[in-house]
């Protein structure tokens, strides 16, 4: 399943215009009460006119998500489009999007915050995907021995490298 943005033109129109004139081939709904906010989910999963099918190939489905809901006690309302190149239920690709922002969230959105990656130092060649290993590699170790915070890994475990390295053994 693939993300849609208005940088796809006339795939997003195309989405937008099936979620509004047609009937879902899915549909299931999920409510979140956690961290402070309650959130309803909507997953609509419609079929791709056979026009654009030929256009794209593999080309299933598209996929609309909405989120509504209430986050600090302001309400909230987002719609986001997806593709997908599977026949999938509704409650299988819910599912998947939160599975994706799980892995977002809990990987991608520390290393942007604590390790500067989207605003690298090193650039060229394989630098930046080495240090991307590099910094996966210390968030592995960082949650392996417990620590609550990255940066509080950081700071205990910078001295001591046969700790890190008892990690290997």
């Amino acid at each position: 399943m693939i993300g849609l943005k208005e940088n796809q033109p006339k795939l997003y129109k195309m989405a937008q215009t099936q979620f509004l004139q047609s009937s879902p081939l899915s549909c299931a709904t999920a409510i979140d009460s956690r961290h402070s906010r309650i959130v309803k989910r909507t997953c609509q999963v419609f079929a791709v006119p056979e026009s654009l099918q030929n256009q794209w190939a593999g080309l299933k489905t598209f996929v609309v998500v909405e989120r509504q809901g209430e986050r600090d006690r302001q309400p909230f309302h987002e719609c986001q489009f997806y593709i997908c190149s599977q026949h999938l239920e509704a409650q299988q690709l819910l599912a998947d999007t939160q599975g994706h922002w799980g892995i977002e969230n809990r990987l991608h959105w520390v290393k942007d915050v604590t390790f500067s990656e989207d605003f690298p130092l090193r650039r060229g060649g394989n630098a930046p995907v080495n240090w991307a290993i590099l910094h996966t590699f210390f968030i592995t170790i960082a949650r392996f021995f417990g620590f609550r915070t990255i940066p509080q890994a950081q700071r205990a475990l910078s001295n001591q490298l046969h700790k890190v390295f008892s990690f290997f053994v």
